[in-house]
């Protein structure tokens, strides 16, 4: 978030000026002149117009100048304004909160990071949007990129998205870096490093950060309301009151040493390596989910215009197109997803030994959102990719974590994983009491689940035979949970 700050001379006086971009293009003129807008400054309880003066080229780069003043970056809350980060986050917010949307303007979901400087180390100093389009114009697409485009988180609802860059920005000044900075991040549904890899810090204050970063769509339109996205900004200030923050300030030099130290952890690469895995597993349902939707509106249409008594033959699976070892894949995906239809879609003449267990889940996971309006279970997988942090006391962890698919005999296969599942498998093991209220058992197997397949008459694989050849209990893990 490079951003030079400098002193120019121009008609006889000093002025402050920031550097925009490489003046080697021409800027739209009506973004250069008419009736200038005021910026914003803040100093958490009250705000007050800013004004600024003109342009200036100086060495074939495009600077705007102002009345003099102490003005720095604001990706300096990583560094040298570090301890007051928590302070000047919540001083953006409250600006963010006053300020119209004509002001605002979040064509993107967020305000970009361009926008926002510290003033005299302890205000709030935002740019008006004739600036910001003039910004928007001539920075680079690296600065863009860091500075906007990283900020969108898309798993967020719309209107929930100034609320999590809020939450990316206490991030980024205890970590250093952004927690979607990587595309393999943004690509494997927004999974960030844990911020407990970069910095040891209050636990509720990584606790309110990781609750905004993760939370369910459910949770956030609870949130929101019919609210407009700046003013969903006070829910973020109360619950960001009285937290604790014990970070000290850093120079730039030590902001990047820390960022590679803590990236370049055993702990740390082997979570990079399974967001790397996750963004592709995304990557490919997205492209494979896009093939059964055209395979299922054309059968649709085909059948439309079918005999009647055609209509009675079931349509094919979703899964026609797949090898085995894919429709394995796929089997274990709508576990994990809780979708029996999707499940039982390549199976003909048998019943998969997991059907009634997802079944069952899944009717309990759409009771409590119908009734209590919360989704109470997590992918084991989405869980292990974020670095296995603590839970919603309202939710618990299912899912299989597969390990290895092998071809065992002709059309036979052995498909290996771990199954996360809230309760034990064996009839003679008890529940285990949580260690303390602050944790959830969650059980851990090695399962191997053996797979028979036939190529129909139709044209397509199914799975004609499955059952348990055993597995491996794995123990217990403690999951710590908190309040939403």
């Amino acid at each position: 978030m490079e951003r030079e700050i400098r002193e120019i001379e121009r008609d006889g006086r000093t002025w402050t000026a920031i550097r925009i971009g490489r003046d080697d293009f021409g800027v739209p003129k009506h973004l250069m002149q008419g009736e200038k807008m005021e910026g914003i400054i803040t100093d958490g309880s009250s705000i007050r117009p800013w004004y600024w003066e003109g342009f200036a080229t100086i060495d074939d780069w495009r600077y705007v100048y102002f009345e003099r003043c102490d003005l720095e970056a604001f990706d300096t809350i990583a560094t040298v304004h570090r301890k007051d980060a928590l302070e000047l986050v919540n001083k953006l917010a409250f600006a963010l909160s006053e300020a119209d949307s004509r002001f605002l303007d979040l064509s993107s979901g967020v305000f970009p990071t361009y926008r926002i400087f510290i003033l005299s180390g302890r205000d709030i100093l935002l740019l008006p949007p004739d600036l910001a389009d003039i910004f928007s114009i001539m920075i680079d697409e690296d600065t863009k990129n860091r500075e906007s485009t990283a900020l969108v988180q898309g798993s967020a609802e719309a209107g929930f998205r100034l609320v999590s860059e809020m939450a990316q920005l206490l991030y980024y000044a205890a970590a250093g870096t952004l927690p979607f900075l990587r595309e393999e991040s943004r690509e494997a549904g927004y999974k960030e490093l844990p911020l407990s890899l970069y910095q040891k810090m209050d636990a509720k204050t990584e606790g309110l950060i990781s609750f905004i970063l993760h939370a369910k769509s459910r949770e956030m339109r609870d949130i929101m309301g019919n609210r407009s996205p700046e003013k969903v900004l006070p829910w973020f200030l109360e619950r960001s009151k009285g937290l604790g923050w014990n970070l000290e300030d850093r120079s730039e030099e030590e902001r990047l040493a820390d960022v590679r130290k803590a990236e370049e952890s055993p702990e740390a690469k082997a979570l990079l390596e399974k967001i790397g895995k996750a963004a592709k597993r995304r990557a490919f349902w997205r492209v494979k989910g896009t093939v059964i939707t055209v395979s299922v509106i054309a059968a649709a249409a085909i059948i439309s215009f079918l005999a009647s008594y055609i209509s009675g033959i079931l349509e094919p699976p979703y899964t026609r197109d797949m090898e085995p070892v894919e429709i394995i894949e796929a089997v274990y995906q709508a576990q994990n997803d809780l979708d029996p239809q999707a499940l039982d879609a390549p199976v003909k003449g048998a019943e998969l030994p997991q059907s009634m267990e997802v079944t069952n889940l899944y009717v309990t996971s759409r009771t409590r959102m119908a009734y209590e309006a919360v989704d109470p279970i997590i992918d084991a997988n989405d869980w292990i990719d974020d670095g296995c942090p603590s839970i919603p006391a309202s939710s618990f962890i299912y899912g299989v974590v597969l390990e290895s698919i092998e071809q065992t005999g002709e059309n036979e296969y052995t498909a290996t994983g771990v199954w996360y599942v809230p309760a034990p498998y064996e009839e003679d093991v008890e529940v285990e009491e949580a260690a303390n209220l602050d944790t959830r058992p969650v059980y851990l197997y090695r399962v191997r689940q053996g797979f028979t397949f036939a190529w129909n008459d139709r044209g397509w694989w199914n799975i004609v035979d499955s059952e348990i050849l055993g597995y491996e209990n794995l123990g217990v893990e403690e999951v710590g949970i908190y309040a939403p």
